[in-house]
Formats: C-alpha cells, sequence, structure tokens
C-alpha cells in the first residue's frame, strides 16, 4: 500500500516539478500568503517564538521578518519539488560554498568530519553541495535524517533527496552504528541539530533569549569518534540561490569539556539567525518545555 501511496504521491508532483522555475516561484508567492493570511498556518507558534526572540523589535519590523518567513518557507518546498525532475547540472549551481579550506585541513589529516547546521534558508542543499575544494567529494557525503510517520511521503521524500545527490541518506536512529561500522572511512556526515530534544535532556543554554535545551547528539557522536566538528550557515544570495558558509567549531573534540561543542553551536545559530531572521524555522514548536535551573548553562 505504501508504494501504491508513492506514486500516486510523484506522479503529480513530478508533472508539476517541469514547470518553469520562475513559475513555480509564482506559485511559491501564492502558497506563503495562503498559509499566512488564510489558514494562519502556525501562526501563534510563530508570531510568539519571533515576539520572545527578538523582544526589542517593534509591531512592524516583527510582521516584515514574518512575511519574509512564509516566503522562505513556501519556497523550501518549491524547490524541493523542482528538484523531482531538475537536472544535476542546475540544481548544484543552486549552492556554493564560500570557505572550503575550513575543512581541508581536516581532510589532509585523514579524518572524517561532522557539519552541524540548523533549519536555516533551504537546509535541503547541504546534499548537493559541491565540497570537492575541501578534499571531501559528494559520494562522501553522509546526511543524517529522521523518517516520516507517513512511509508513502517518506519514500518520496527520500526518493526526490537522493535523485540528485551522490551521498547516502542515513536514519538518525541508525548514524551511531554506521559511524562505528564506516570508522575507518574517511566521510563527512551532516547533521541538523536545532530540534526540540526528547524529555530527559541535560544540557541548555540561553539561545535567542530563552534558557533553550539542546540536542546533544552530534557532540556525544563527534567524542565517541574523535571526529572534528563544523558549523554549515547557509546563506540566501537571491531567490534560489544560497552559499555556504563553514566555520571550525573543534578539531579535537577530546579537549573540550561537556556541553562546550553544542553551546558553540547554538552561539553559531544564533549569529546567523539574527543576521538573516525570516530564513530560520520559526513555526517548529522549540520551546515546547520548561528548562529546568539544573539544566540551565549559560556558556
Amino acid at each position: 500500500m505504501a508504494r501504491i501511496g508513492f506514486y500516486l504521491l510523484l506522479i503529480p508532483i513530478y508533472i508539476v516539478s517541469l514547470l518553469p522555475l520562475k513559475v513555480l516561484y509564482c506559485i511559491s508567492d501564492f502558497i506563503a500568503f495562503f498559509l499566512r493570511r488564510v489558514i494562519r498556518y502556525r501562526s501563534e507558534v510563530v508570531n510568539t517564538n519571533l515576539a520572545r526572540s527578538f523582544p526589542d523589535l517593534k509591531y512592524r519590523e516583527l510582521s516584515k521578518i514574518i512575511k519574509r518567513f512564509y516566503r522562505n518557507f513556501s519556497d523550501i518546498f518549491i524547490e524541493l519539488l523542482w528538484s523531482a525532475s531538475a537536472s544535476r547540472k542546475s540544481y548544484y549551481s543552486k549552492v556554493e560554498l564560500e570557505n572550503p579550506e575550513e575543512l581541508r585541513s581536516f581532510h589532509d589529516q585523514g579524518k572524517s568530519a561532522i557539519i552541524v547546521l540548523g533549519h536555516q534558508t533551504n537546509w535541503e542543499n547541504l546534499s548537493v553541495l559541491d565540497t570537492s575544494p575541501s578534499g571531501f567529494t559528494r559520494p562522501d557525503l553522509r546526511i543524517v535524517y529522521k523518517s516520516m510517520r507517513n512511509k508513502s511521503s517518506d519514500m518520496l521524500l527520500k526518493w526526490i533527496r537522493e535523485r540528485n545527490q551522490q551521498g547516502k541518506y542515513i536514519e538518525s536512529k541508525e548514524i551511531a552504528r554506521y559511524m562505528f561500522r564506516h570508522r575507518k572511512e574517511q566521510l563527512l556526515y551532516v547533521l541538523i541539530a536545532d530540534q526540540s530534544p526528547l524529555p530527559g535532556a541535560k544540557f541548555a543554554v540561553n539561545f535567542l533569549n530563552q534558557p533553550t535545551f539542546l540536542l546533544n547528539g552530534p557532540e556525544q557522536l563527534s567524542k565517541k569518534y574523535d571526529l572534528p566538528v563544523v558549523y554549515a550557515n547557509s546563506i540566501r544570495v537571491s531567490r534560489g540561490k544560497y552559499r555556504v558558509r563553514f566555520t571550525a567549531i573543534t578539531g579535537d573534540p577530546s579537549k573540550t569539556e561537556d556541553g562546550e561543542i553544542s553551546a558553540k553551536f547554538a552561539a553559531l545559530l544564533e549569529a546567523g539567525i539574527r543576521a538573516n531572521p525570516s530564513d530560520w524555522l520559526w513555526s517548529h514548536k522549540r520551546w515546547k518545555r520548561d528548562v529546568n535551573s539544573n539544566a540551565f548553562k549559560n556558556k
């Protein structure tokens, strides 16, 4: 049944994806308006998250960010849809790497590395980023993802993601075992790490003016397998064009204190969000649990 559902979803999406990208962006504008003004998709969550994160901004300034956020949100969906039929050449041209030297030293040392990022701009672009100037190539990429509950939708999303990229997608629940089995290979792991962690999280920092629990899986994996950690900041150059800038967090995780890698990631992510606030995923219920005072560490 899941496979039948997959084809029922794929056929119309593939047909629509054949439209010129300029036309698809017009559709994106309509979707953004519909989400923001008609059905008010998660408007309360978006408004609350922004107001608490930027308490000094006036209503008019927040309204501009909200409007741009919904456009960014719909563009991500449209660009993913477009990639269902786009050629590799056209898809690869959408994103460029600004400073490959941040990874080059780790590659030259014969090490694998972890790239951590947040839900900024179109985070799907990391799967097709040309990292070859750093020594790592696209086939070296291992993108960690969480499967969807709906199996048909999960199959469709995985098919679209894998169609134009040459690395591999690894489910988050399998990543620790995968790293162990492939520890002798030189690979580049990509992990999104700004989600709200599961109950039981023990480490928190002040993030966007709020005590915030952190998902510390990347830090644990980096220390367990002695992997350098690099932050990826995705920046929108123009509509449909992106640039990725790397910042090394640590080259030697064994010399860091507990929570230090996660805290540095949070600080870098916050700086990126403050520079371009409308590009982050504000519709996510990031602060759904209160932080207990024993967990809070403002590093």
